[in-house]
């Protein structure tokens, strides 16, 4: 630290010095929350402890900050120790084998269905691992969270609208054959928490336990920090920036850990040493306290193109940021990818993050027009039906989650056609592949969920209008607030990537 301790970082360290309480710390975006795990390391008790970080990239941060007593493991390393020593066997990871499953199974069944079916068999699988289901038969023998029913296949986030009975047969039946490779010490990543958690993982017992990023924790995640913890837990995390629950964590994560232990000791970290004072006062109606420390720039917010006959271009953007990093972030992935191919025409380099969404609009790509000499006027008109299609009968199920995301897929195939310049569906595609095999820019472009953990000097908020989204605001008004609470900490996320320069511009206002 290059700091003495803020009032708040003192407090952490005289209760974590104590060594009685349970803490649950709200560490608010870029308040040093790596700094006072640092300083709670340097005054606790010497006894064996368990740091979960909650990636490799922090695990390795944490291991060279805390002492030898301290034993940091990735949630996922944590599961793999615990589901080894319940089978006795050397684990081997294969990142491909739920795809080689798949594919065994196409050949065994001699199957020749839709291309993108591979990709729905493989989602759903993950899907079922996160989410704790456990499928018949092995549901006789171990508790899933989840059961293994039409409906719960059904609800997992795929490419499909509706999927089909015989894909989610196929899906059960991959599953099961996992499980069965998993029993001879042949896992995937996503095999290291299903197979602990579901499957007798055998984890190891610490008197104290340490939990970094709690917010973003899944229920199957809950299980082994109850496992793991003997007794004195510290949870560490942001319920502000809770994103995830689309992608199997727990919405109210925090809240839910606290069910773990009868007592609990409330601290907080509110001063953040990132974000400049102009944006931390954004924050207020959806953070009350968060703070600048006083050494922060003031910083600056810009609104470019205020009214709607007005217009920006990449110049106004230069006139304006500070020197260092730019990002664009937004909420939707069609933006960003006009824009992308917007400045690509203009010899500005830029890299889009997220190579699987390329992928899965590859796929889909394929599975509306699978010609790769349809022309693009054809290509679109095709799109289109499908959206037009799809949402008539989602509408009819009152699927409005599953609308927003048939849009912005649509979206994003048709940004891709009326910018890339392609004049058939092969050279869209090959667009789309070119584009995320970028691997540098001067410029980031990215999804606020993809953006957590990142920050750059300027960032460029693109169509802020997109949040809350629809969907969002549809379910608050049929009393399900989690989606809008979802939504508001996106905006807070996006806006707390930035270190000088916040930009609010809309992409139809941008002149080429």
């Amino acid at each position: 630290m290059d700091h003495s301790p803020t009032p708040e970082q003192q407090e952490i360290m005289d209760a974590a010095r104590e060594g009685k309480h349970n803490m649950m710390i709200q560490a608010l975006a870029g308040t040093g929350k790596t700094s006072t795990l640092e300083l709670i390391a340097s005054v606790t008790p010497v006894m064996p402890t368990l740091a979960l970080a909650f990636n490799v990239k922090n695990k390795k941060d944490l291991e060279k900050k805390f002492p030898g007593h301290y034993e940091v493991k990735t949630i996922n390393g944590l599961g793999h120790g615990a589901f080894g020593r319940a089978i006795g066997k050397r684990l081997i990871v294969e990142e491909k084998k739920l795809g080689t499953l798949i594919t065994q199974l196409f050949k065994e069944l001699d199957y020749r269905g839709e291309e993108n079916d591979w990709i729905v068999i493989k989602q759903l699988v993950s899907g079922a691992m996160q989410q704790g289901l456990v499928p018949v038969p092995y549901d006789r023998n171990f508790r899933g969270v989840v059961s293994d029913t039409e409906a719960n296949w059904q609800s997992l986030d795929t490419d499909m609208i509706t999927v089909p009975e015989h894909l989610i047969a196929m899906a059960r039946r991959v599953l099961c054959n996992s499980i069965e490779a998993s029993f001879n010490g042949i896992i995937s990543y996503d095999d290291q928490i299903y197979m602990s958690t579901m499957f007798g993982g055998v984890f190891p017992r610490f008197p104290r336990v340490k939990v970094d990023e709690a917010q973003d924790l899944s229920p199957l995640n809950h299980i082994m920090v109850q496992r793991c913890a003997a007794e004195l837990l510290t949870v560490v995390g942001d319920s502000h920036q809770a994103i995830y629950a689309f992608r199997g964590a727990d919405s109210s994560s925090m809240n839910k850990l606290r069910r773990l232990r009868q007592q609990w000791k409330d601290l907080k970290l509110s001063v953040t040493f990132r974000c400049p004072k102009v944006i931390v006062a954004r924050q207020q109606d959806h953070v009350p306290g968060y703070t600048a420390h006083v050494t922060n720039e003031t910083g600056n917010l810009v609104r470019l193109a205020e009214k709607e006959q007005e217009s920006w271009n990449w110049q106004s953007v230069i006139d304006v940021a500070v020197s260092g990093t730019i990002a664009i972030l937004c909420r939707n992935n069609a933006p960003l990818l006009s824009m992308a191919f917007k400045l690509l025409r203009k010899h500005i380099g830029c890299v889009m993050l997220g190579r699987d969404i390329g992928r899965g609009l590859d796929a889909l790509s394929k599975k509306i027009v699978p010609q790769d000499d349809t022309p693009t006027a054809d290509f679109i008109k095709m799109v289109c039906a499908w959206r037009d299609n799809e949402i008539y009968k989602m509408q009819l199920e009152d699927n409005t989650s599953k609308i927003d995301k048939i849009t912005d897929q649509t979206e994003c195939l048709l940004a891709v056609a009326e910018s890339s310049g392609a004049s058939t569906a092969g050279d869209l595609r090959k667009a789309i592949k070119e584009l995320f095999a970028r691997e540098s820019g001067r410029i980031t472009l990215s999804t606020g969920h993809r953006a957590k953990g990142l920050e750059w000097q300027n960032v460029i908020h693109l169509d802020p209008w997109r949040v809350p989204s629809k969907w969002a605001q549809k379910a608050l008004a049929n009393g399900n607030p989690i989606p809008m609470q979802q939504e508001l900490n996106l905006r807070y996320v996006i806006e707390t990537r930035v270190i000088n320069t916040l930009i609010l511009a809309n992409l139809a206002q941008f002149e080429d």
